[in-house]
């Protein structure tokens, strides 16, 4: 069974009086950092490619310091494992990255990710599409106009946990149709959640259970319109009609600045941001499926970048009622 936070408190070394530590754990004169990923297709090993991650990791702090993966159950488990300091490092997701940081400020983010190192390309597209039959509707209008075109519709989200499947497209219908929009909606359950007979906007609300559930949804038509990422659409783009899409940031390379001080920040940022295929441990920018990138856009071509200030304010938009 994958590790628990319970567990985790249990087996890590000296994690019972972490909580109240403002260091690393320590074991003879060795500071322990943990580094928290989710599970690889349900297994409780810590991948090859999040390994790749601990070793540079290790290589960025040096003599002094013992770094090692733990595998937790969900994003849930990720944030409550770096709030208590079980772990003090992580990977995954901008979202997890700003709802921790929303309970606790010491939560920062390092670094990020985008093709070629360029700032403009760190970031994922998260699409609003309509059925190709649907595009008479939406031609020669404006963005604000494209969006007031679907109330009163059918809409497919993804998923409820979903960033760029609900979160996104929650965010952006709702600065269209909240309060600081058309004022037709006060709150975002109004958007993912009530339909219009319960004051939302949609006639109905769906969900895929995926990306291409999602876009099935969509051409098949059993939601007039809906949302989903990247090249999950790819396929079926002859069918799709696209009303909307946002750029999404990539997620962080985040850490607890409690137990991660101001040296151990900056050994970590200046090492992963100068990380190139010759420097990295052997793999990790390989453009196949063994590369710690290749799940993301431009796999391989990928590099570190330092994140900026500002970066995150739409992640942390989604989170705010």
């Amino acid at each position: 069974k994958i590790l628990s936070i319970l567990s985790l408190m249990l087996l890590l070394t000296g994690c019972g009086s972490q909580t109240a530590s403002t260091s690393a754990p320590e074991s003879k004169g060795i500071k322990d950092v943990t580094v928290a990923f989710l599970p690889n297709e349900g297994s409780v090993t810590l991948s090859p490619m999040s390994q790749m991650l601990v070793d540079e990791i290790q290589k960025a702090l040096g003599d002094g310091y013992a770094v090692k993966g733990v595998v937790v159950d969900d994003y849930a488990a990720v944030t409550e494992a770096m709030l208590t300091g079980t772990a003090q490092i992580a990977w995954e997701s901008g979202a997890t990255f700003a709802k921790t940081n929303m309970e606790d400020s010491a939560i920062i983010p390092l670094v990020t990710y985008g093709v070629d190192g360029k700032l403009d390309n760190a970031s994922y597209t998260a699409y609003i599409a309509t059925n190709i039959d649907n595009k008479a509707d939406f031609e020669g209008k404006t963005r604000d106009q494209k969006l007031e075109q679907l109330k009163g519709k059918s809409f497919s989200f993804v998923s409820a946990t979903s960033t760029s499947g609900r979160l996104v497209p929650t965010t952006s219908l709702y600065l269209e149709f909240g309060p600081e929009g058309k004022k037709v909606v006060t709150s975002k359950s109004q958007i993912f959640e009530k339909t219009d007979k319960e004051g939302g906007i949609f006639s109905e609300i769906m969900f895929g259970g995926n990306h291409p559930g999602s876009v099935l949804n969509i051409v098949d038509k059993k939601a007039y319109a809906g949302a989903f990422c990247c090249q999950y659409g790819k396929d079926a783009i002859d069918k799709l009609y696209i009303i909307d899409q946002v750029q999404v940031p990539n997620g962080p390379l985040w850490v607890n600045s409690k137990y991660i001080d101001a040296d151990m920040q900056a050994k970590i940022t200046e090492h992963f941001v100068k990380l190139t295929p010759e420097t990295s441990v052997e793999g990790f920018f390989a453009d196949d499926e063994k590369g710690f990138f290749w799940e993301s856009d431009g796999a391989g071509k990928n590099r570190f970048i330092k994140v900026p200030d500002g970066f995150y304010d739409f992640v942390f938009k989604m989170y705010q009622d």
